[in-house]
């Protein structure tokens, strides 16, 4: 059966975005300031860990709180929600570029992370 709406509530529904913020009960194991290795995997459906910050040192930057994590929902249908922060990586670990004037800030669910590290970044 197709959901009927009205001009009002199509509107409502294009235009307000959907919550994916979730409650959870352990505590972020990451705090700004961290610096983090992303895992190294090649999943043979969706992630949002782009490849090449994929194995890469970067720092945390901010804590957006518990997401759903969008691989899990994609693949089984299940939220499996998890801290997602604010990772700042610096273009020589990306890319190995000697120039080291900028960075790329990405979303990084609790998953991507391998574990922390002492080494310093680029960053």
């Amino acid at each position: 059966m197709m959901n009927t709406y009205s001009p009002q509530g199509y509107l409502d529904l294009i235009t307000t975005p959907p919550n994916y913020h979730r409650p959870v009960d352990v505590a972020p194991e990451y705090q700004p300031g961290d610096t983090i290795i992303t895992q190294n995997l090649n999943p043979l459906s969706h992630t949002r860990l782009p490849r090449y910050a994929r194995g890469k040192k970067g720092v945390i930057v901010a804590n957006y709180g518990a997401c759903v994590f969008p691989d899990a929902l994609v693949a089984h249908q299940q939220e499996k929600p998890q801290y997602v922060y604010l990772v700042k990586f610096s273009a020589a670990e990306l890319w190995g570029e000697t120039n080291d004037n900028f960075s790329v800030h990405l979303s990084v669910w609790s998953d991507y992370i391998q574990g922390k590290t002492e080494e310093a970044t680029h960053g």
